[in-house]
C-alpha cells in the first residue's frame, strides 16, 4: 500500500495520517502553567474549551509549541479561564488561522495574549 505521497507503508500508524477526532479531543504534551510563560512569545496552535477542571467548569485547554516546526511531542499545553484569552483563541478559530505567534502577559491575576 502506498499514501498520497507515493511511500510505502512501513506499518506504522503514521504512515495512515488518521485524522484526530474533533469530538473526543485530547493533546498528549507536557503540562505546564500561564504563569511559566509570562513574557514568553510562542505559537498557539490548537485549543478545547469547555473543560472541567478541579477549579472550575468551562476551562480552556491550550496546546503551544515555542518553534512553529516543533514536533507534537515538543508541544506543551495549559488551562485557562482568562476571559480576553478565550476570547482571543475563539477568533483565531473563527478566521481558521492557527498556528499564531503570541506573547503571554498578565497584569495581576489577569493573563493576556499580545
Amino acid at each position: 500500500m502506498t499514501n498520497e505521497n507515493n511511500t510505502n507503508d512501513d506499518g506504522s500508524l503514521s504512515f495512515l495520517n488518521i485524522p484526530q477526532d474533533e469530538a473526543n479531543k485530547h493533546f498528549n504534551c507536557r503540562e505546564t502553567t500561564q504563569q511559566k510563560l509570562i513574557n514568553l512569545t510562542f505559537w498557539v496552535v490548537d485549543f478545547i474549551d469547555g473543560v472541567k477542571t478541579k477549579f472550575g467548569n468551562e476551562r480552556f485547554l491550550v496546546k503551544i509549541k515555542r518553534n512553529r516546526d516543533d514536533k507534537d511531542s515538543e508541544a506543551e499545553k495549559f488551562f485557562t479561564n482568562s476571559t480576553e484569552i478565550k476570547y482571543v483563541l475563539k477568533e483565531i478559530k473563527k478566521r481558521n488561522a492557527f498556528p499564531r505567534k503570541v506573547t503571554m502577559r498578565a497584569s495581576g491575576t489577569r493573563y493576556y495574549f499580545e
